[in-house]
């Protein structure tokens, strides 16, 4: 059979259909990218140099066939080329890209008690599904923290948001996208237990220390027990921060919230999210190598 292409696709059009055909030509003919031909397709997309509707049966096709770890790679080592200047000291938090909806960016305030700490994190229009409060609408975000708007980091993947949104389901850029490589130390957020090893896998070579946690909404934040690992060294290592502890009481926040009910715990929070917010605070300060333990940074920013 002869198979005949459309003479006004460009070269870089022609190469994609390439790696739609690996994730979309069904069981029998699909099979896993490599993670310099993954690369080659995701500068292809955030470079926009293939129409949309091309990226959009690739990312679907992609979902269906379920991404390998070493297609991930690929695309988060192509991220990190971008980025390739890491600041000198710091701390990043990687957020989710679909924004808060049960609660404010608890991290965010507990920076604010960390003032000679310079905090990254990355915000963007919403994403689906849950289309929640994006980190700049928050009013009095500590001076000591950058948001990063991506559209000035990678204005391709900022591109892509309406895209997504069209599409309506996740994709892989939901696992991809939080870290942006914008401090020597990152702090990052998620929902499931297998992420752990996931992620790990994915940043860690990147970042000289990662702390990965089963926060509220998918963020680092912590509200209840939290379970977190540390991966520095080599190694990883697995732990767990309870607020009952520290006499604190665990904060369900299982609630929709609008953005004013959250401004305004944030602004007047009562004792025991005081206490909460320090020990964030504690968290972030331990994780970015500011206090030797959480134990002894809570002590520091006790009132």
């Amino acid at each position: 059979m002869v198979t005949r292409t459309n003479s006004s696709f460009t070269p870089e059009h022609l190469r994609f259909l390439e790696y739609i055909r690996c994730v979309g030509t069904g069981p029998k003919g699909n099979r896993h990218l490599s993670r310099d031909e993954t690369s080659d397709a995701f500068e292809l997309i955030v470079g926009r140099l293939v129409p949309d509707v091309a990226i959009s049966a690739f990312l679907l096709g992609w979902r269906v066939q379920i991404e390998s770890n070493e297609e991930l790679s690929g695309c988060v080592d192509w991220l990190a080329r971008q980025q390739a200047s890491l600041t000198a000291t710091g701390i990043e938090i990687g957020y989710p890209f679909d924004g808060k909806v049960k609660f404010f960016p608890i991290m965010m305030k507990a920076a604010e008690l960390l003032g000679d700490l310079k905090v990254h994190t990355v915000y963007d229009l919403p994403l689906g599904p849950k289309y929640g409060v994006t980190l700049e609408q928050f009013k009095n975000i500590a001076p000591n923290v950058t948001l990063h708007n991506r559209y000035d980091l990678l204005k391709g993947l900022n591109e892509l948001t309406t895209l997504r949104n069209d599409i309506g389901i996740r994709t892989a850029f939901n696992t991809l996208e939080k870290l942006n490589f914008l401090a020597p130390i990152a702090l990052i957020g998620m929902h499931h237990a297998p992420y752990f090893d996931l992620y790990a896998s994915l940043y860690a070579k990147h970042y000289k220390r990662l702390l990965i946690v089963q926060g509220h909404e998918g963020t680092p934040e912590i509200l209840k027990k939290t379970k977190y690992k540390l991966v520095q060294n080599g190694e990883i290592t697995t732990h767990y921060i309870d607020p009952e502890e520290f006499g604190i009481e665990p904060i369900s926040a299982k609630e929709t919230m609008s953005l004013e009910a959250m401004q305004e715990l944030m602004d007047h929070p009562d004792e025991n999210l005081a206490k909460m917010i320090r020990l964030n605070a504690a968290f972030l300060g331990w994780s970015a190598g500011k206090f030797e333990t959480i134990e002894k940074g809570m002590m520091c920013l006790q009132d």
